[in-house]
């Protein structure tokens, strides 16, 4: 990690090496005095590695503000100074507050301690025309160089997030209806849902999220012979192209197409069809929720198969953010088929936490869906679902820049 201070101030660029622990054994005296630490955080650039080819930058003001930028997405920071001996910078909902020593009989050797926590930091300052990296992980809590998990999770909340994911869904459903034996029907499905969001110069973002569903033993009802059955393969691949935006107010929008690919590898699998249609997003996020809607409609425009599609779908979504992280909320997904006249509504409720390790981070979360109407003949009643996502490296918005 590294703070740069500005030729301005000094004749040399000052670094700030950081290094994770306790290492020296020596002694050390309070570095104290609200000017001091004024001057050390005011226009300072601090930078960490938390992964290979991952670089986190954080850029802090003379006035107390300040971002943070990593993973493509910047976060906003504030920072101040506490009587004269803590220097605090608002990370997410929490404040970390640090007090500052020197080593005795170094010249440029100091360490900082949390005041909560009680971790320690050594960093030696440095003039050098090369800036100084080394890797640091401050996990879950953030620092002045990274992102906290709370930090995260307010991001992926939002459906316009900059940051690039793959998540990995395992859904479990449970069936019933008035076909014979339909009761006693269960199925999994594997869906792999990568995100690529490209953030373009005028603060908007261009995604494409393609969804790769493998489904298990999905039930099949055989008319001839009164009985089910099941099939397992790759179903219809799915994918959105939007153009969205999130405002200073927190209003979000977007706009786009939703399409289907008949890729099903067994015709009990997909309807053979080629859909396509619109899609439209609206929504609020603040610091402790994210509110909205996203309506898509999607009809047959080609395919061998001879069903007629015309489908509506809304997935409404509420998430509160309490902190450390966590979210919790509800997004049930509801369709309705305009060519049966049927809808399909589940009550939701889902749960997650994002975690930072081994400077990576990662959504993990759960949802459960009773479903309070689907079709008569046979439809699912319960849905489990388990989902993994870790937040990645955009190789693709890279290639662009």
């Amino acid at each position: 990690m590294r703070f740069h201070f500005p030729p301005a101030r000094r004749s040399l660029p000052l670094y700030f090496l950081i290094i994770p622990g306790t290492v020296l054994a020596q002694a050390w005296e309070p570095y104290t005095g609200a000017e001091n630490l004024r001057r050390l955080m005011s226009d300072t650039v601090v930078e960490a590695k938390p992964r290979d080819g991952v670089t986190s930058t954080g850029r802090y003001k003379s006035d107390g503000t300040g971002e943070l930028t990593v993973w493509g997405e910047t976060f906003p920071r504030t920072w101040r100074v506490e009587g004269t001996d803590q220097l605090c910078i608002n990370v997410g909902q929490s404040e970390n507050c640090v007090r500052l020593e020197k080593a005795v009989g170094q010249e440029a050797v100091y360490r900082a301690t949390d005041i909560k926590s009680g971790e320690v930091v050594e960093f030696s300052v440095r003039g050098a025309q090369e800036p100084i990296v080394v890797d640091s992980n401050a996990g879950n809590a953030g620092s002045a160089a990274e992102p906290s998990a709370e930090e995260i999770a307010k991001s992926l909340a939002n459906p316009n997030t900059p940051l690039a994911s793959q998540t990995f869904k395992f859904q479990y459903r449970l069936f019933e209806g008035e076909l014979p034996d339909a009761d006693d029907q269960s199925g999994t499905t594997v869906l792999y849902q990568p995100s690529f969001p490209f953030k373009l110069d005028n603060g908007a973002t261009l995604f494409f999220r393609p969804a790769f569903p493998i489904v298990l033993d999905q039930p099949v009802y055989d008319g001839t012979d009164n009985d089910f059955g099941s099939v397992s393969g790759m179903g219809d691949i799915g994918f959105d192209l939007a153009y969205g935006r999130t405002t200073s107010t927190g209003l979000l929008w977007a706009v786009g197409v939703i399409s289907t690919l008949p890729t099903a590898t067994k015709d009990e699998l997909g309807p053979d069809r080629w859909n396509l249609g619109p899609e439209f997003l609206i929504g609020k996020i603040s610091k402790k929720y994210v509110l909205g809607a996203l309506t898509t409609y999607q009809t047959d425009i080609g395919g061998s198969g001879e069903a007629d599609i015309s489908l509506t779908t809304v997935n409404a979504f509420a998430t509160f953010l309490p902190g450390g992280g966590w979210n919790v909320g509800s997004a049930p997904i509801m369709s309705y088929d305009h060519e049966s006249s049927q809808w399909t509504l589940p009550l939701n409720l889902s749960f997650g936490k994002t975690v930072i390790w081994k400077g990576r981070p990662w959504k993990l979360g759960a949802e459960i869906n009773y479903f309070i109407d689907q079709p008569d003949a046979f439809g699912p009643r319960w849905m489990f679902g388990i989902n993994i996502a870790p937040v990645v490296e955009n190789v693709f918005a890279r290639m662009f820049q």
